[in-house]
C-alpha cells in the first residue's frame, strides 16, 4: 500500500492509526524504513517520494487500509 500525507496532522493521525493495530506497521521511502508508530521516525522520511507501508501480510494491510483510507495514494 502506498500512502501520501498533505500535512503534519495527517502524519500524526496515521501514527495514531498504526499505534492501535495489533501488528507492526513499517513505512519505507526507498532509503529509510521506520516504525509507523513513532512520530519522530515518521518525520525522517522523504515525503516527496511514495511511502510504502508494510503491515506484514495482506490481511493486516487490508485492516490498516480500511482505517487509513484517507492516506492511500491513488
Amino acid at each position: 500500500m502506498i500512502v501520501r500525507f498533505a500535512s503534519v496532522l495527517d502524519i500524526k493521525d496515521f501514527v495514531s492509526i498504526a499505534t492501535v493495530q495489533p501488528f507492526s506497521v513499517l513505512v519505507n521511502d526507498g532509503e529509510h524504513c521506520v516504525n509507523a508508530t513513532s512520530f519522530m521516525e515518521m518525520c525522517t522520511l522523504d515525503f516527496q517520494k511514495p511511502l510504502i507501508v508494510d503491515a506484514g501480510s495482506a490481511e493486516n494491510e487490508a485492516v490498516l487500509a480500511a482505517c487509513a483510507q484517507n492516506y492511500i495514494a491513488s
